[in-house]
């Protein structure tokens, strides 16, 4: 039996909506366990600046659990301005707005393009006290969807969050060893779930082509209606 299944005591988190939470846990701000680094505005005047163009991540290539980076944009910015904006392993990268969805979800960035910056719609969270895929998990999670939504500015079918407002989420800090083995035990089942899923949905796909198969056979005269009653 896995450790954090043998621990019986709990406490409230104070937060209403995330519930109690194991005793031995502690629940603290985002803003105290990271910081939060804000993107570049597109669009700046760099006329007489010496400028250096460098790969860029938009919303479009962040995504929940994963990054597209097939069609990472370049932009030129002063090379002064490239520290202020670099990305660095281990930050976690949360969407500032779109679908209700996926506000402030993102995924953990691990140096794929080096060097790269961000825009200001994509967030760049760098844990000092929390491991990068646990704060990843949890802001997924529909716990934190609640305070997202809960704190975003909304419009039809559309939301957007503040940086101020991303970094009050309250996040349950288990110790470290213990969020290694949480996170390790979640990937396995998750994985066990999307095998399932993938098989799933494959007996589906040949369900509706038997499906397919036995209507044409109907409507041509293939079926015997003799043996069919």
């Amino acid at each position: 039996m896995s450790h954090y299944k043998q621990y019986l005591a709990y406490k409230g988190s104070g937060v209403t909506w995330l519930g109690d939470v194991p005793a031995h846990w502690q629940v603290k701000r985002l803003k105290f366990i990271g910081r939060i680094q804000t993107g570049i505005v597109k669009g700046k005047d760099n006329a007489d600046k010496q400028t250096i163009q460098v790969p860029y991540l938009r919303v479009a290539n962040v995504h929940y659990g994963y990054l597209d980076l097939e069609d990472a944009a370049t932009i030129d910015i002063p090379c002064e301005d490239l520290p202020r904006y670099l990305l660095q392993p281990g930050d976690v990268l949360m969407n500032e707005g779109g679908d209700f969805d996926k506000l402030g979800r993102g995924h953990v960035w691990n140096g794929e393009i080096d060097p790269c910056i961000h825009q200001n719609h994509v967030f760049a969270v760098r844990p000092s006290k929390v491991i990068s895929h646990w704060l990843n998990t949890f802001t997924g999670s529909n716990a934190a969807q609640f305070h997202f939504m809960g704190r975003s500015k909304q419009s039809t079918n559309l939301a957007s969050i503040s940086s101020t407002n991303v970094m009050e989420l309250p996040v349950p800090v288990p110790a470290e060893a213990e969020q290694l083995e949480i996170l390790k035990i979640l990937g396995q089942q998750s994985l066990r779930l999307d095998t399932l899923i993938i098989k799933t949905e494959r007996s589906i796909e040949l369900l509706k082509e038997r499906r397919s198969a036995l209507i044409t056979a109907a409507v041509t005269g293939q079926i015997d209606l003799r043996e069919a009653a």
